[in-house]
């Protein structure tokens, strides 16, 4: 999941096609077979999020590191970062123009703060 936050992947299938187009390299990263949405999905589901949330502390210290003598836009005491993104699933019969599948609607709600 690192490799896809890093190189801007937006979806599980986003995910597997850009790790297939480079599969010849995926085996000294230890990966040795095809790797599917469902892998990533399940993947995805064991992992604790904190692993995660210390991986993007790492990252924001290397940002502001790089960034430090930029002018910021906003004079703020302490840097604040929030983004989520969710899926909310939708019924056909009421939302018809949230077609996602032929018999499931859905909407994403993109929230980010800075």
């Amino acid at each position: 999941m690192g490799f896809a936050q890093s190189t801007y992947r937006e979806s599980l299938r986003d995910i597997g096609a850009c790790l297939r187009s480079q599969s010849k390299k995926l085996y000294h990263m230890g990966i040795r077979g095809k790797v599917s949405r469902s892998t990533l999905a399940e993947a995805n589901e064991t992992r604790d999020w904190h692993m995660y949330a210390d991986f993007a502390h790492h990252l924001i210290g290397i940002a502001r590191n790089l960034y430090l003598d930029e002018p910021t836009v906003l004079d703020l005491n302490q840097t604040v970062y929030a983004l989520d993104a969710t899926t909310i699933n939708l019924c056909l019969s009421l939302f018809p123009w949230a077609l996602f599948r032929q018999h499931k609607g859905t909407a994403k709600l993109n929230t980010w703060l800075v």
